[in-house]
């Protein structure tokens, strides 16, 4: 669902932009069922073709009683109008900060900006990871997505400004020509913000990704876990990273189409949906319980030259629907809102930057769904920072503890209250936006924190901080507040419901992680963590020492996913991941039909998959997993690797081909080596050889064309081989 209006100084053919849209919108490649990547626009071309029907709204929904339903404004306007009348009154335009545009490129020559590439221009560098060169320029047939999205973000010329004009750009490639993409590429990217955030005059505060897949239950393992390192890593470097909630929205409801996509389902990203004229959500736009939305249905920004024919005039624009539209408008204006509170004297991060955006947000109740969600009010949010006052009654925003061992009860469950002893005391936001402070110095310090049912992000670490000495600092926050805390050895949290997410940092001796699908608890010496009712933990174990983990199912069906340091454990309603753990140990006994996904590292690896337990070893790590019904190995990322597959002796169906060894019991449960440089077969314990057909071979077995074409795919083609293609 694209309106695409040319405003080019010249006349030129509608016809040319609807070829290149149609070029995209055929550029779409189906990998996996359900996986494809908005391309070049072509995921908002397609909504056209999806003859979208009207959902009734429903007689009674639930309402979160604790939402502030403010009223929206009597005229709603864009982001882009609203930046322009704060610029007006306060000059704030985005100026010190640099912001990543992960899509199609970005058409520099455009006047929009500055017509150049490099230092002293607007786009101030980038690399493209789809050809691997230092140009990442948006190339056609089927490139004008990230030119439209940057100049929405920071174009500035005569007639057109985006919303943060004074920001510098970073443009990275991860489409082809042809509008092709892969998520590699698009990890890459995320590491490559990481690595270079403060490689340019203004640091990256912010990255925009307006590309979205839609996962299946296939995938789903494979490709979140691919990218939620890199996000979760830009979330700790206080960068914002703000993705598309996708424009497919009652098109298939049995099949999913209603979930926000990926990335921006992931929880360290911000989704952003789009609304109308009327501040109502888009007929198109994915919903989501408390999703932040702005206008995203007729937006004008700028297109590369060759959209319209190549006049020679990098002056071109065109006014396009989607989602894809309204994230970048919300990215810049979080760029607007960190440099107010900049200006104000503050130091803002990635959570009190939200928090703004939040509180300055006015909430609705879409009749569709009858999700709530907030729709972005910038001028709200960029009044607040003004609106300081200079000689306040401060509450209780801090609190100091002896150096005695402090034991504190912290409850989330109505507004802040803390619990020492027979003391109690109420915990209020200061003025300033600053952290909320609990610090109890030294000594052997417990903290029980009672989450409520909102979303609450807990940060942990056992090592000290450099900044102020031996001091453990921890962190807890939502979207209206934060609070620091000091010197905490022990740290309970029951996250009461919510969206809640936890992330654990070890200590450098050796530390012990236990996981499973309700609670987590990482110890060693001196400290120990738990969390409990936790949608999402993340732990890390990447300070030094030998460290152990232990993760285990849940009753439903779960998937296992192994790479060298990395391991998550997904069921329906939680995941649970360690990262740079020496030795991991997973169990699926608790029920469901589970399957487990490993890939091998650079170096030698061995894997072994029996009925009992799979193993695999490599360099530096060792996976074990009991319990899976069915194991797929992968052996692509080099060194010499070996696969040994133990089949049951009352049943054993083998198939082989060069690069792959499958075993396959009579439930349907399988046993698979891909890409191992050698791979064995054993039968009772004793090897067997096993004949190695090619897929010509495999034809002549199979009688049915749909079951061949399936054998086919899975001799050939590996989830992460078609990931995003």
């Amino acid at each position: 669902m694209v309106r695409t209006t040319p405003t080019s100084s010249d006349p030129t053919s509608i016809r040319s932009i609807l070829d290149s849209i149609d070029a995209a919108a055929s550029a779409i490649q189906a990998c996996e069922p359900r996986l494809a990547l908005s391309a070049s626009l072509a995921a908002d071309v397609l909504l056209d073709a999806l003859d979208v029907q009207s959902v009734d709204t429903p007689e009674n929904f639930a309402v979160d009683d604790t939402a502030n339903f403010d009223s929206a404004p009597a005229e709603p306007t864009t982001l882009l109008e609203q930046a322009a009348e704060v610029r007006g009154a306060s000059g704030i335009d985005g100026s010190g900060q640099t912001v990543a545009v992960i899509d199609s490129g970005i058409g520099w020559q455009h006047e929009a900006f500055g017509s150049g590439f490099g230092p002293g221009y607007r786009v101030v560098g980038g690399w493209d990871f789809a050809e691997n060169d230092a140009d990442p320029n948006d190339d056609g047939p089927s490139g004008f997505h990230g030119t439209h999205v940057a100049g929405l973000l920071g174009g500035d010329t005569d007639g057109f400004q985006g919303v943060a004009p004074g920001a510098d750009l970073v443009a990275l490639r991860v489409f082809d020509d042809s509008g092709a993409g892969e998520l590699e590429w698009i990890e890459s990217a995320l590491q490559w913000v990481h690595d270079n955030q403060d490689s340019f005059e203004s640091p990256i505060t912010t990255v925009n990704l307006s590309v979205g897949a839609a996962l299946s239950d296939a995938n789903r393992a494979d490709a979140e876990m691919m990218l939620a390192d890199e996000l979760q890593q830009l979330r700790d470097d206080n960068i914002l990273v703000f993705a598309a909630a996708g424009n497919f929205f009652g098109s298939d409801q049995s099949t999913g189409d209603n979930q926000v996509l990926f990335p921006a389902s992931d929880p360290s990203v911000v989704a952003i949906s789009s609304v109308d004229d009327d501040g109502g959500l888009s007929d198109f736009a994915q919903r989501d319980s408390g999703i932040l939305a702005t206008n995203g249905e007729s937006i004008r920004s700028s297109v590369p030259d060759h959209v319209f024919g190549w006049d020679g005039k990098n002056d071109d624009f065109a006014s396009l629907d989607g989602t894809s539209m309204a994230t970048p408008q919300a990215a810049g204006a979080s760029m607007l809102i960190r440099q107010a509170m900049i200006e104000e004297g503050l130091e803002p991060t990635a959570e009190s930057v939200l928090a703004r955006l939040y509180s300055a947000a006015y909430s609705q109740v879409d009749p569709v769904s009858g999700e709530i969600f907030h729709n972005i009010d910038l001028a709200a949010a960029i009044g607040d920072t003004s609106a300081v006052d200079t000689d306040p009654e401060l509450p209780l925003d801090r609190y100091d503890g002896s150096s005695d061992s402090d034991s504190i009860v912290l409850d989330l469950t109505d507004g802040i209250i803390m619990r020492i002893g027979d003391q109690t005391y109420t915990l209020q936001q200061n003025p300033s936006g600053d952290p909320l402070v609990i610090d109890v110095g030294s000594g052997a310090d417990s903290i029980q924190i009672i989450g409520s049912e909102q979303t609450e992000r807990l940060v942990a670490h056992a090592t000290s901080s450099l900044v102020d000495g031996n001091v453990l600092e921890s962190s807890l926050s939502t979207n209206e507040f934060e609070i620091t805390l000091r010197g905490f050895e022990n740290i309970s949290f029951d996250g009461g419901g919510g969206r809640d997410r936890a992330t654990l940092y070890d200590s450098a001796g050796n530390d012990t992680l236990r996981s499973t699908a309700d609670t987590a608890t990482l110890s060693g010496v001196g400290f120990q963590f738990e969390v409990s009712n936790m949608a999402r933990v993340y732990v890390h174990a990447n300070n030094g020492g030998d460290d152990t983990a232990f993760m285990q199912d849940s009753a439903g069906d779960d998937t296992l996913a192994v790479r060298p340091q990395f391991t998550s454990l997904r069921s329906d309603s939680h995941f649970q991941s360690a990262l740079g753990f020496e030795s991991v140990y997973a169990y699926a006994n608790a029920g469901g039909n589970d399957t487990a996904t490993i890939y091998d590292s650079v170096g030698d690896d061995t894997m072994s998959v029996s009925a009992s337990r799979t193993m695999i070893n490599g360099p530096d790590y060792q996976v074990s997993a009991r319990g899976f019904e069915s194991v797929v190995g992968h052996a692509n990322a080099g060194g010499e690797d070996v696969a040994k597959i133990y089949g049951d002796s009352d049943s054993n169906q083998w198939h082989a081909t060069d690069d792959m060894l499958q075993w396959t019991g009579q439930d349907e449960s399988v046993r698979v080596a891909r890409g191992f440089e050698r791979a064995f077969a054993f039968e009772n314990y004793q090897p067997i050889p096993i004949e190695r057909l090619s897929i010509q071979s495999l034809i002549a077995d199979v009688d049915e064309r749909e079951e061949l074409a399936l054998r086919e795919a899975e001799a050939q083609r590996s989830v992460f081989d078609n990931l995003g293609k």
